[in-house]
């Protein structure tokens, strides 16, 4: 999900251009598992994923279909986006979110407003952990990565996080009670093609749908 410290990752890319390497812990990769229930999301509301299952794979499923709401937030209006906010948050924790991520959005924006054109945020989720699990609340570790580009300002940048979620079961679904979020771990550029330009960014995604709305 777009909040608190993730705005703040591509806040910082915004401002600071590309990030270098970022020394922290490492992910371990959680193995598939074999599903043989439904996780969800079962619809949207508010533009955002709803109807998890109550499991440990559905709350997985829901923690990083909320780290893939970036752009979506980015597009909405500020009232949009502290509705959408409320939609995945606790109740109880609600409203400090709504205020962290609209004012963060307002910092994305303003970082941004010299820039020309649409601002990009293409995400994707490389690897999840589970820490702790019961029927009522999962601690879900999500390992992504971020491209954020806007001609003239933001020159087409990754940036990798790890976002812990606390998710507790409240009114038939996971909610967010909390999200922290990590820079990296940051593998380095290999050598195989030198930097995207704007122009060649942009032109290259033409026709491209992010896989997850494409699904």
């Amino acid at each position: 999900m777009l909040t608190v410290a993730t705005i703040g990752v591509i806040v910082g890319l915004a401002v600071r251009g590309c990030a270098g390497p970022t020394p922290t812990h490492v992910v371990s990769v959680r193995p598939p598992s074999r599903r043989t229930e439904p996780t969800g999301p079962t619809g949207t509301r508010a533009g955002v994923p709803v109807g998890f299952a109550r499991t440990t794979d559905g709350a997985i499923a829901a923690a990083v279909a909320y780290v893939l709401t970036g752009q979506r937030l980015v597009n909405l209006s500020p009232l949009d986006a502290a509705d959408a906010v409320r939609v995945m948050a606790a109740q109880a924790a609600s409203q400090r979110q709504v205020d962290d991520v609209t004012g963060r959005l307002g910092a994305l924006r303003d970082a941004l407003a010299r820039g020309a054109g649409p601002i990009q945020y293409w995400q994707s989720v490389l690897a999840t952990r589970v820490d702790a699990s019961s029927p009522t609340r999962v601690r879900v570790l999500v390992w992504s990565v971020g491209v954020l580009a806007r001609a003239g300002v933001a020159a087409p940048q990754a940036g990798w996080t790890t976002s812990v979620f606390e998710l507790v079961w409240e009114h038939a679904d996971w909610k967010i009670w909390s999200e922290t979020t990590a820079s990296g771990p940051t593998p380095i550029l290999n050598d195989g093609a030198p930097p995207a330009t704007d122009r060649e960014f942009t032109t290259a995604l033409i026709g491209f749908t992010p896989w997850q709305a494409a699904s």
